[in-house]
């Protein structure tokens, strides 16, 4: 079972989003916080904790605060941050501190089930510096992907310089075509160039 604390104020959307990833990833399970004091606390008390997504905006403090003392604290915990409108600016300073993710709140539960599998698979989630509001949200590994197929490279070549398998590139593919609303490869290479995701 792997575990991942969320931390929002807002109850009803903390566990909706709660119920949605579980259904939707299977072997998660989502620890919920109202706030820092709290976050920090499950945190102290669970070793386990291998993922921690923070809202911006707390009750008792500030999620990049929160996130940044945990990188401190829990240094074997990812750490990323959930806001209305991501700048460049703020995934900037998330980057800086060693987060992994700096995520729009929007996301429908299928984008961000697909983040928090990147995430707990090592990936990084941050918006493309071009992509702007509504923009299409890509992890880097699923940019590298998009980037080495664009110069042709078979699957087996990409895993290969990735390090990753080829089967895990061709799970990369799936939700790159379910990203980009996308039926094959040359349809999302196209889409991705044209949307300046890479």
């Amino acid at each position: 079972m792997t575990r991942i604390l969320f931390v929002d104020d807002h109850p009803i959307y903390r566990e909706g989003l709660r119920r949605a990833l579980e259904a939707r990833i299977e072997g998660l399970e989502v620890v919920v916080a109202s706030g820092a004091a709290e976050a920090r606390a499950k945190l102290a008390a669970d070793s386990s904790i291998a993922l921690c997504l923070a809202d911006y905006r707390l009750i008792d403090g500030d999620g990049f605060e929160l996130i940044s003392g945990l990188r401190a604290s829990h240094p074997s915990v990812a750490v990323g941050l959930l806001c209305g409108e991501p700048t460049q600016a703020l995934a900037g300073e998330v980057r800086d501190i060693g987060g992994v993710a700096c995520l729009p709140k929007e996301l429908d539960t299928d984008d961000l089930a697909d983040a928090v599998e990147s995430l707990l698979a090592g990936d990084e989630a941050f918006p493309s510096p071009v992509a702007g509001a509504g923009g299409t949200l890509m992890s880097e590994r699923r940019r590298d992907i998009l980037t080495f197929a664009s110069k042709g490279w078979p699957d087996k070549l990409i895993g290969e310089e990735l390090g990753i398998t080829e089967s895990t590139v061709r799970n990369h593919w799936h939700h790159i075509f379910r990203r980009l609303g996308v039926n094959n490869r040359t349809e999302a290479v196209t889409k991705a160039l044209r949307q300046k995701i890479i």
